[in-house]
């Protein structure tokens, strides 16, 4: 072999081992490697379902149903019926102190060209329609007379009589625990009573009656 082989069979040998020695200290390595790491994982559960009211009657007719004491006394009377209102709570997050209460706001009765009636003319006996009235700690709201109406001598539904008609913020039915009446529907209806003086003028008089739901 002539020195110029025998130096390239060398130098291929030395490569040779460098890239043994490589090979053994990557496995050797890769053998002893011992990590963690932390996946932080996240969710928002959101609140479902709603309290809510529902009108499925938006207009009452009243009717004359004057008797001869009323007439005598120098009034006529109409009434009508409010009904189908209900309120549902169908959410999975509801506050153990929470309550909630629907209320009424009455409106003059007009017409045109024609002198108002004062709506504290007009009177509601509130009662539950389902459930069982007093299931759930649910009540309805106090029986109010008009101002020209008789107060009659028993009690309605939710109790005493109150005078001076319908005013902002009378109570048609409330909830004395919301966590109570939780997954329910409760139905209500009032009983209307409009007492004019004989001398009101004859029109199509029409008021406005505003229901407002709210939690405390």
């Amino acid at each position: 072999m002539n020195a110029r082989a025998r130096k390239q069979w060398i130098a291929g040998g030395a490569l040779s081992a460098m890239l043994l020695g490589t090979i053994a200290m990557a496995s050797s390595a890769a053998a002893d490697v011992n990590q963690d790491e932390d996946v932080q994982i996240q969710v928002s559960v959101t609140p479902v379902g709603a309290l809510t009211l529902t009108v499925a009657n938006p207009s009452v007719t009243l009717n004359e149903s004057t008797s001869d004491d009323i007439w005598a006394a120098g009034n006529r009377e109409f009434t009508g019926t409010l009904d189908g209102v209900s309120v549902s709570d169908d959410r999975n997050d509801v506050g153990a102190d929470a309550a909630w209460n629907v209320s009424g706001q009455v409106s003059n009765f007009v017409a045109a060209g024609l002198p108002e009636i004062d709506s504290a003319n007009l009177g509601w006996v509130p009662e539950l329609t389902n459930p069982i009235p007093g299931d759930f700690n649910v009540t309805p709201g106090q029986p109010i007379a008009g101002e020209l109406q008789e107060v009659p001598d028993t009690e309605g539904p939710g109790g005493d009589w109150l005078t001076g008609g319908v005013q902002v913020g009378d109570l048609l039915v409330s909830s004395g625990s919301s966590a109570e009446a939780n997954g329910q529907t409760f139905g209500v209806k009032a009983g209307l009573n409009l007492t004019v003086p004989k001398s009101t003028p004859s029109g199509a008089y029409a008021s406005t009656l505003t229901l407002t739901l709210m939690e405390s």
